[in-house]
């Protein structure tokens, strides 16, 4: 794509023995039409499914709200996050995500606790594309998180690697209208549209998708909670949300009080 000698480059989000019926479509299409250029959806995967039991007592439910989303983000909580049809590929492109704030490399190590991997093993991060040139260098379009850029500050530890690039996703409202909003939040509360961005699911599995394998993946792996079909769940057992209820309530106390007659 640098050199220049390419009018375009595309990187299937596929690239495994999963993608090969639409590259054998392709293949085709071009050898009858002339044509290798194809329109298609990576959210092509089955609906989240929130009609199975779960423990439902071991959560605050709260109905949605982006700006309390990023609030609890910017708070250092771990939340997983799906919306909507799953990814096919191997990426977590939003539909089936885990999200955290990208500034702490603990959070990193966070992370890669949580999803039972080595230490060394990157988290990548997802940015609102008009965004995208300012914090990484990146002038394209990188909707599948493919190609890797250069980051332009120290100050997104979590999701930068040691030689200091980083595996873009850029998000806009047309490609994942959901996250495209959470990420608009949380830059309005920390002037950085980015976050990390790592797969919900269980280790050597495919994404979650259902609200009882979620719900056991919170609290066995360590999560905050999670946001799903337009409802927060918060984990009450949680550490982060124990002292942000506490935080907050500290908060209300020292507020002044309007006089009384």
């Amino acid at each position: 794509m640098n050199s220049g000698l390419f009018s375009r480059v595309f990187v299937p989000p596929v690239a495994n023995d999963s993608g090969s019926a639409i590259g054998t479509a392709i293949d085709a299409q071009f050898r009858l039409t002339g044509n290798p250029k194809i329109e298609w959806n990576v959210y092509a995967g089955l609906p989240f499914r929130d009609d199975v039991p779960f423990e439902h007592d071991a959560y605050d439910v709260l109905e949605r709200d982006d700006a309390f989303v990023a609030d609890l983000l910017a708070n250092d909580f771990i939340l997983g996050w799906a919306h909507g049809r799953y990814e096919i590929g191997p990426r977590a492109l939003g539909n089936r995500s885990i999200l955290a704030a990208p500034f702490s490399d603990e959070t990193r190590i966070r992370l890669n606790v949580i999803k039972q991997r080595e230490q060394f093993r990157p988290i990548a991060p997802v940015c609102l594309r008009e965004e995208a040139a300012r914090w990484f260098g990146c002038h394209v379009d990188s909707p599948h998180m493919l190609f890797t850029f250069r980051a332009t500050t120290d100050q997104l530890r979590a999701v930068t690697h040691v030689n200091g690039t980083a595996r873009l996703q850029t998000v806009t409202e047309h490609s994942n209208l959901e996250l495209h909003a959470v990420l608009s939040a949380f830059r309005t509360m920390t002037g950085y549209g980015v976050l990390c961005n790592t797969s919900l699911n269980f280790k050597g599995k495919g994404f979650i998708n259902d609200i009882g394998d979620l719900d056991v993946y919170t609290r066995e792996h360590g999560l905050d909670g999670f946001v799903v079909n337009g409802r927060i769940h918060l984990l009450r057992s949680s550490p982060a949300y124990a002292a942000y209820r506490q935080r907050r309530t500290a908060q209300s106390d020292s507020s002044p009080q309007e006089a009384t007659a």
